[in-house]
């Protein structure tokens, strides 16, 4: 096997995860890696941990203060291609593997690119910049992007395959002792911000739903806040600080999971914990379509439709062996997809030959499961 150089480049937490199995491995196997990262939220701390050669290109973070979102995302957009093409310049690698910009600066400097997008084009637009750049797109199977579909390469899965495929995750029980919830029910409350560029005009859970939601829920149990933003004063009660890795394991043990952030959404469903997804982006995302629509781990409700959120959270208090039926749900779609990590370091070890293969024979990818 020749060994390869990898850079990677990521700017959400989301993505140190996604990546996170397949740089160690890639380590592991002897090929050189390099990580470009920004200042966002937990993600340098997360990598630090790694002990990666990486280096953060936005020390002082990407926002910009009393700008328009629209205005600072063109901005940024220069600046941050700037930075890139300053580091590519300087170093040569075989493959570039991002979730964002990095994919011109591969156009820009002849290096192939992998772009990870789960995202319909649909539901993020503004995606079509690199989209268009990159040379190939890893994605779901079912996820769409119009005219670019001919650089999907399709996997059957979610991003959470990667990180939370049995292979690598088992919940663990003691993070529930040492934050007092052994043997207790309990609910989860996810708040995000929803202040990203592709989050405008979009809504999510209110302050008066999430009083009603608690009214609701603490009569069966403990109920926990993870909050992104600002909360009234009231909630902060509710709030409980937990280590980034290890709010995952609370999750799996959660009775109930409701959300308006769409990726710790799907984590809840991936590990079999039923949740009620609250925004509108409900029905614009084919990854939370597949596992809401096929596989009933969870439920999207569009914010015009409130009335629906109280009646769902009323009938799964209500239902006999809740818990018991979801992980029923969760091993049928364990069964049917595949190790995303294990997928991932073949198909980055073994370019280009690897997107030949899966091209010319898509049944190979069940080899994943």
């Amino acid at each position: 096997m020749k060994i390869k150089k990898f850079l990677f480049f990521f700017v959400h937490p989301s993505k140190y995860h996604l990546y996170r199995i397949t740089i160690n491995k890639l380590i592991e196997n002897g090929h050189e890696v390099k990580v470009l990262i920004t200042s966002k939220d937990v993600l340098e701390p997360l990598v630090k941990v790694e002990n990666w050669d990486y280096i953060n290109i936005f020390p002082e973070g990407r926002k910009i203060k009393g700008l328009p979102a629209k205005v600072s995302a063109v901005i940024n957009t220069f600046r941050t291609l700037y930075r890139l093409n300053k580091h590519a310049s300087q170093n040569k690698y075989d493959l570039y593997v991002t979730d964002d910009l990095l994919t011109i600066t591969g156009r820009l400097k002849n290096v192939p690119s992998i772009l990870f997008q789960d995202d319909d084009i649909t539901s993020v637009p503004e995606s079509v910049l690199v989209l268009s750049t990159a040379t190939h797109i890893l994605a779901p199977s079912y996820a769409n992007f119009k005219k670019y579909n001919k650089k999907k390469i399709g996997f059957i899965g979610f991003k959470a395959s990667a990180y939370l495929h049995p292979n690598h995750f088992q919940a663990d029980k003691n993070v529930l002792e040492k934050y007092t919830l052994r043997d207790k029910r309990f609910f989860i409350i996810r708040l995000v911000s929803l202040t990203a560029t592709h989050d405008m005009g979009k809504k999510g859970l209110a302050d008066n739903d999430i009083e009603k939601i608690i009214a609701k829920l603490e009569p069966y149990g403990e109920v926990i806040i993870n909050s992104e933003r600002e909360l009234e004063p009231k909630y902060e009660k509710y709030r409980k600080v937990v280590k980034p890795n290890e709010f995952v394991h609370l999750i799996a043990f959660a009775d109930i999971f409701i959300s308006d952030s769409q990726t710790m959404s799907m984590e809840a469903g991936y590990l079999g914990t039923p949740y009620i997804r609250f925004n509108d982006f409900v029905g614009k995302i084919s990854y939370l379509d597949e596992l809401e629509n096929k596989y009933k781990l969870g439920y999207g409700i569009l914010t015009k439709d409130k009335q629906l959120l109280f009646d769902k959270i009323d009938e799964l208090l209500k239902t006999t062996d809740l818990k018991k039926q979801w992980l029923l749900k969760q091993s049928k779609m364990l069964t049917e997809t595949i190790d995303l990590s294990k997928f991932m370091i073949w198909l980055f070890e073994n370019y280009p030959q690897s997107v030949q293969k899966i091209q010319g024979e898509p049944n190979f990818i069940n080899e994943f499961k």
